[in-house]
């Protein structure tokens, strides 16, 4: 090398974003609900996710697949209850339940790129997109499945206790139940 110049290329670049990016997210959700046992399956989860230009499109799979799996545990089985005396009372993983492999879909990922013009790589967030909407899927097909009894639901986890108690207050004349 000519001179006393270190090999190699370097270049730095700083960037200063103007306005945020947001990515966006839609779930849809196929279950069935056994109505003897109240239990709910879910038989196909799809997510189509715009997180604009992806640059790893395994790690941005794997962020969609880890937020819609959030997400069934919040729909369908993790409730935190509490005490009068705001005391946690679910405190072992036997009261406070969360999904295992053998309750969880395959999540089918299609990715649409729609690079953001608002920064240099084109790149938006996918973190929330994977959970925020899914849990609200996820009650809706329960509720869409149960259209023939008149089913609301309004709160969750919609656990099978839950909508037992839901089902047998309904037979016994309470139109309009919730739960």
């Amino acid at each position: 090398m000519p001179g006393k110049f270190d090999p190699g290329l370097e270049s730095m670049q700083s960037f200063l974003p103007s306005a945020l990016t947001y990515g966006g997210g839609c779930h849809a959700v196929e279950v069935e609900v056994d109505i003897e046992t109240c239990g709910v399956r879910i038989l196909r989860h799809v997510v189509v996710n715009d997180s604009g230009r992806v640059i790893n499109p395994q790690i941005v799979a794997g962020q969609l697949h880890g937020g819609a799996v959030h997400a069934i545990g919040n729909a369908l089985y993790e409730w935190m209850g509490y005490d009068d005396g705001a005391q946690p009372i679910t405190t072992t993983f036997a009261d406070y339940v969360m999904p295992g492999a053998t309750e969880l879909p395959m999540i089918e990922v299609t990715l649409a790129e729609h690079p953001s013009p608002l920064n240099p790589l084109g790149v938006k967030g996918v973190g929330e997109s994977g959970c925020v909407p899914a849990a609200a899927a996820i009650i809706s097909a329960v509720e869409n499945a149960l259209t023939p009894f008149g089913v609301r639901i309004s709160e969750y986890p919609v656990t099978p206790a839950k909508l037992f108690g839901l089902l047998h207050s309904l037979k016994r004349g309470n139109a309009g139940a919730k739960i």
